[in-house]
């Protein structure tokens, strides 16, 4: 069967739902749009396809949307396809396992947890009523130890027996994610491999950074808490990086494309902000320029997220009366530093 018989449900699904995604002009009209009604938030009905009720629950009422569409994507989806995009959606339930870490290493009560958490109906691998009931964090640990977190569960709670720092677990948790992503991306195609290895990148850089100038750790601990599955950052690269002793060293002695994208930027966030646009910019290639490629349907999820959180943020922002200025930043639409006139931050 060829690949335009194969995939023709999938390919004209992705291109109807394409053709919603909004662009940065659509998302600046969207901040600058005059206010209507108590909350002004009719406005957004058309662009996002969310009715009155679900603007009204906007926080809660986006990751529904996803989901759904997600649901319709997988039916045009074969098998080792279908695999990745799952797996892709894994990381809204993995979000609900650091909250629930987070909260029983700080002692929060299971309520002001409950709200915290998100409904991801048939894609959660894990019940999150019996994670709260967990007398503590190894508990709740032992527990991920008996399903499909397994591979890192055990590890995380071997990681609490050496009182390491929260931030480490979750890396374990994100590398164990993104070395699942990646491994599922190469059975897919060339395309799957760019995509999720463009990610890893991004993620790998940033998380250098941060742990080399913000946390202050060695090389060695750093480049072990890095994914070993990236795209144009090797192995070997990443290790030279992370001997590197300042934020504009490590920028300065970049492969392109990264030098060139990054060599002026002032801060781990401005690189953040600079390495997400490059990523939808990758993901917007591959959605409009290869057809029948199953890998569209994860491009099409990964700028429909981003879509999303952009409207959430504007939404939030006008309901706390933000500057324009600040919600441009929360959407990723300006420099970082600019915004907050704090053009020498480091890291």
């Amino acid at each position: 069967m060829g690949a335009a018989m194969r995939h023709a449900y999938l390919d004209a699904r992705v291109s109807l739902m394409a053709a919603r995604l909004l662009s940065e002009a659509d998302i600046e009209r969207l901040i600058d749009a005059p206010a209507q009604g108590e909350e002004g938030t009719e406005w957004l009905g058309e662009a996002i396809g969310l009715d009155e009720e679900g603007i009204a629950g906007i926080d809660r009422g986006l990751m529904p949307r996803l989901l759904c569409e997600l649901s319709i994507l997988l039916r045009g989806l074969y098998r080792q396809e279908r695999e990745m995009v799952r797996f892709w959606a894994r990381r809204f339930e993995l979000a609900n396992i650091k909250t629930l870490l987070r909260g029983k290493m700080s002692g929060h009560n299971d309520e002001s947890l409950r709200d915290q958490l998100v409904d991801l109906g048939q894609f959660s691998q894990v019940s999150t009523d019996k994670l709260l009931l967990s007398s503590d964090t190894a508990e709740l640990l032992r527990q991920l130890e008996k399903g499909v977190y397994a591979d890192f569960a055990r590890e995380m709670r071997l990681g609490l027996s050496k009182q390491q720092e929260l931030f480490t677990i979750d890396a374990s948790i994100d590398r164990h994610y993104f070395g699942g992503l990646a491994t599922r991306a190469r059975s897919v195609g060339s395309s799957a491999r760019l995509l999720v290895g463009s990610m890893v990148d991004r993620v790998n850089l940033v998380w250098l950074l941060r742990y080399r100038f913000a946390y202050e750790l060695p090389p060695a601990q750093t480049y072990y808490q890095l994914i070993p599955a990236g795209h144009l950052l090797t192995r070997e690269t990443l290790l030279e990086l992370t001997r590197l002793d300042s934020l504009p060293q490590v920028l300065e002695a970049l492969p392109e494309p990264f030098s060139g994208m990054l060599s002026d930027a002032a801060s781990t966030s401005e690189v953040t902000r600079r390495l997400e646009n490059n990523n939808w910019e990758t993901a917007r290639r591959i959605l409009i320029g290869q057809r029948f490629n199953p890998t569209r349907a994860l491009a099409y999820l990964i700028l429909r997220e981003r879509d999303l959180r952009r409207i959430r943020a504007i939404v939030r922002g006008r309901r706390l009366q933000m500057d324009p200025r600040m919600v441009r930043m929360a959407t990723g639409l300006v420099n970082v530093d600019t915004a907050l006139g704090n053009p020498g931050e480091a890291a």
